[in-house]
């Protein structure tokens, strides 16, 4: 049998029409069992806008440094985190009302759920389920509770960066008092010897030394004139002392000291000058008695040496001083440097806790503005994943396509001859020598020939 086209589609039919007609049944019967048995899915959506509500930084310098733009992506994963989810199941009660661990339970929704970014800062939550209640609860209830947790995890990122530049300042501050008190001690013990002392001491010590060579001065010229007053007090004897003196020195070249002569000139030497010695010393006591100028240079000579051990005191001191002042220096730069580090350092992180401070205050009063819920989850009215006549229709398609493909199948693998194009090909030896047209007999009506 020679058939192409329609005619080999109307073959097969009508030779294979009962087994074509038991697979379409069978499959259409198996298809209909499983669409009957799939429950309808309802889709619930939630509109959720990100939003970076923050003041100027010129005002307010921002505590938490995560962007909108930045973080988006990242965030989107949170929404659907398995702490959120289980949170949110938890809060429903579908762990009591359903059979599977909590885990299990939790790995359901997050396999129906998605999270699509739309725009720049907004997201759409989407979630199936074949309760339509069920599929708005969870949609609402996950997305309240993501956008609460995202704002506490802010403001507890502020809160715990203000608490730790509290901590940071509370333990600056005892250095900073101890490093203050060791600057201040030290400036205490070399009071007087301080570099910032040390031009004054120079000063101080030029004046000293000006006022030491003055006292000298007047000290030399008031011992000077104290001398020509007391020469007028001397005893007419020294001059009768003066040749004795050199009669002895003459006697003594010439003589030894045991020689009469040179005995007997020291003798007269000795008297006249022990007479000498008394007649000045009364001669003295009595000028410096009677005679006012001697006793007015005297007390100028007393207050001018005075002075003058107060200034060579007073100098010395100024000396040492000045000498301290570069040793001085060294150890207070060390001390004043630490001091000096740890006082910026003080004040910078108490200016960065107040700022801190505030950002959290602010942080606390916009978290409301963080995230806006645009379109809350609403009930589902139908069902968005299951089209029933439109699976029956393809439920139809698929089973007439396996009744064709079976049938195809059967009349391929049919070995019976049925033409005489057949018989040629099988025993092109063989002659044909009739051919007896296909017949069909119906009710009241005689043989009808086929082609």
């Amino acid at each position: 049998m020679n058939e192409i086209g329609i005619a080999k589609l109307r073959g097969v039919v009508r030779r294979r029409r009962i087994p074509i007609l038991v697979a379409v049944v069978g499959v259409l019967g198996v298809s209909i069992a499983i669409l009957s048995q799939v429950p309808p899915q309802y889709k619930a959506n939630a509109v959720i806008r990100a939003t970076e509500v923050q003041p100027a930084k010129d005002y307010v310098p921002p505590i938490v440094a995560e962007q909108i733009g930045e973080r988006l992506k990242s965030l989107r994963l949170t929404v659907m985190a398995r702490p959120i989810v289980a949170e949110a199941a938890k809060n429903l009660g579908l762990f009591t009302h359903s059979k599977q661990s909590p885990e299990a339970v939790v790995d359901d929704i997050r396999s129906r759920m998605d999270v699509k970014l739309e725009g720049e800062d907004t997201y759409l939550l989407t979630y199936s389920d074949p309760s339509p209640e069920r599929a708005k609860a969870i949609v609402n209830q996950v997305a309240a509770l993501f956008m609460k947790n995202t704002v506490e995890r802010r403001e507890q990122v502020a809160s715990a960066t203000t608490q730790a530049l509290k901590a940071e300042v509370d333990a600056l501050k005892p250095e900073l008092d101890q490093a203050e008190k060791a600057v201040r001690d030290f400036k205490v013990a070399h009071y007087g010897a301080l570099p910032e002392q040390e031009e004054g001491n120079l000063r101080t010590l030029d004046q000293t030394t000006m006022e030491i060579n003055i006292q000298s001065t007047n000290l030399d010229a008031d011992q000077e004139r104290r001398r020509l007053i007391l020469t007028s007090a001397m005893s007419p004897l020294r001059h009768q002392e003066e040749t004795l003196a050199s009669a002895l020195y003459a006697a003594r070249t010439h003589y030894t000291d045991d020689n009469p002569e040179v005995a007997t000139i020291r003798a007269e030497y000795n008297k006249v000058k022990a007479s000498r010695i008394a007649e000045e010393k009364e001669l003295l006591a009595r000028t410096r008695r009677a005679n006012p100028e001697l006793i007015a240079i005297e007390g100028e000579i007393g207050r001018s040496k005075a002075i003058l051990a107060g200034l060579r005191e007073r100098q010395t001191e100024f000396r040492k001083r000045v000498q301290a002042t570069a040793a001085n220096g060294q150890g207070l730069a060390v001390l004043s440097s630490r001091y000096d580090g740890l006082k910026d350092q003080y004040g910078m992180t108490l200016s960065h806790l107040r700022d801190a401070q505030l950002a959290e205050r602010i942080e606390h009063g916009l978290s409301s503005l963080r995230f806006d819920l645009v379109e809350g989850a609403s009930l589902p009215t139908g069902s968005a994943s299951l089209n029933r006549p439109l699976m029956a229709a393809a439920a139809l398609v698929g089973a007439l396509l396996a009744g064709l493909g079976l049938g195809f199948a059967l009349d391929a693998a049919d070995d019976k001859i049925r033409d005489a194009e057949q018989v040629r090909q099988a025993a092109p030896e063989t002659p044909i020598l009739a051919c007896v047209p296909h017949t069909s007999f119906r009710a009241g009506s005689g043989p009808k020939a086929e082609a």
